[in-house]
């Protein structure tokens, strides 16, 4: 756990930087994430400041716990995440990344696998499971909630996106993140899509979601589903491998299941339409819904940090 009196390294004087690539073994191939140890207060401006500056999708900043949050809450370390134009209440592939800092440079202990990350949305239950020699690192989802869309937003939600399928289905799900899912036969579909960003923008703030998930069967590469996730509204047109997303398009697929256990387990492919090769990892849900995504991480850079 790291108190607000913490001498770790991470948190002193001068500020740590990391960049690091998640969902991925080998760097250069995941989605890009900025992590900052913060040892000093940053105010708001300061923090979009930063993160329009890194040019990642986003940035996460892993402060000291307050110690009536540390009381309340039992986190073992809080974080702030911010996009290029806002700040997110929560998002998985920052998260997955600031933890994999964390654990690596000794500044926190897994119990049994487990730790708690506080944000803006609360308290996130994290765990770690060894794979070989490296760590797979996931994020639980709290309790998801899945609406369908009527006949209206589905039509335009699939025009948007540039889908010329009837059979494809839709619905607004919120797990932790909140997304518009479209769920497609074929990975094949979803890699053809060509969507109007500014009609995915505006639907996304409309709807207030982060943006819009797709997914579709494969069986290439080992991998269950090709994924996309266009999230203009953030700042992101179209992001390389979507923690959030995934979390919600499994969410989708164990509903579609009826939320048997296990339902949903699967190994998803993202990223290919902009040069990478993300792998996500699902499993669930569990006896109360809820689902675990995961990935791996890997350095690509660490150094200090200037703030003036």
């Amino acid at each position: 756990m790291l108190p607000s009196s913490t001498k770790a390294p991470m948190f002193n004087s001068q500020p740590r930087l990391f960049l690091v690539d998640v969902f991925t073994e080998e760097a250069f191939w995941g989605n890009p994430v900025a992590v900052i140890g913060a040892g000093i207060p940053l105010a708001p401006e300061q923090m979009v400041r930063i993160a329009r500056w890194t040019g990642m999708p986003e940035t996460v900043f892993v402060l000291p716990l307050n110690t009536h949050r540390d009381t309340e809450h039992a986190a073992d370390y809080q974080v702030r995440i911010w996009s290029p134009s806002c700040e997110l209440a929560f998002a998985g592939h920052p998260s997955i990344g600031a933890a994999h800092v964390l654990l690596e440079e000794g500044l926190i202990a897994s119990k049994a696998g487990r730790f708690t990350q506080l944000c803006m949305a609360g308290c996130i239950d994290m765990c770690v499971t060894a794979a070989g020699a490296k760590r797979r690192i996931s994020f639980r989802t709290p309790i998801p909630t899945v609406e369908q869309l009527d006949d209206a937003d589905h039509t335009e939600v699939l025009n948007a996106i540039g889908c010329s399928t009837a059979l494809a289905k839709t619905a607004l799900v919120e797990a932790g993140a909140r997304w518009i899912i479209v769920e497609m036969k074929h990975a094949s579909e979803v890699n053809a899509l060509r969507p109007a960003m500014d009609r995915v923008l505006a639907l996304s703030a409309l709807r207030n979601v982060s943006g819009i998930t797709v997914l579709g069967r494969t069986h290439a590469g080992g991998a269950d589903y090709e994924v996309r996730s266009f999230a203009p509204v953030i700042g992101v047109p179209e992001d390389a491998v979507c923690g959030g997303g995934n979390a919600c398009a499994a969410a989708w697929v164990a509903r579609q299941n009826d939320w048997r256990e296990g339902s949903a387990d699967s190994v998803i492919s993202q990223g290919r339409q902009v040069g990478r090769a993300g792998r996500v990892f699902w499993k669930g849900p569990d006896e109360t819904r809820r689902i675990e995504i995961g990935g791996f991480a890997v350095t690509v850079s660490a150094g200090t940090f200037h703030v003036p």
